[in-house]
């Protein structure tokens, strides 16, 4: 890990403390992954029923990936579509600390100022690993 993704890692997690500490947000944890090409690969079996946070290559803020229902899995950017802060996960929905928008798991809009759905990866099953794909202009997102 280098220091930008460690200052990063720090902020998400600092500021889930500030909000659990307020009564909102669990903990949630990082997921080991690895990369492969333009994917990340996590083991479906360390992403547990809350979803887990993933580390995407470059720094860039964490990717938030969860089960749905139906089996298959969602993964979103955790960048705020707002003004672009971090957004923390809570017991049933992604929140953003500094303006107050919030989303849904897979990224859908629950409550503004924002206006669009987070940024989505396509996450696909194989065996018991979940590939995310990542795009080709990673630091672009």
């Amino acid at each position: 890990m280098n220091r930008r993704q460690f200052i990063r890692r720090l902020e998400v997690l600092t500021g889930g403390a500030a909000a659990l500490s307020a009564g909102g947000c669990l903990p949630f944890q990082f997921a080991n992954v690895t990369v492969a090409g333009r994917r990340l690969l996590v083991r479906a079996g360390d992403i547990g029923v809350r979803g887990a946070l993933l580390d995407p290559p470059g720094g860039q803020l964490p990717i938030f990936v969860f089960r749905l229902p139906d089996g298959g899995y969602s993964a979103v950017s955790t960048r705020c579509m707002h003004r672009g802060c971090p957004v923390e996960p809570t017991a049933d929905r992604l929140v953003c600390p500094c303006h107050g928008s919030e989303y849904t798991y897979a990224g859908d809009v629950l409550k503004g100022p924002t206006e669009r759905p987070l940024r989505r990866f396509a996450a696909t099953a194989e065996s018991d690993v979940v590939a995310i794909e990542l795009p080709a202009d990673l630091e672009g997102w």
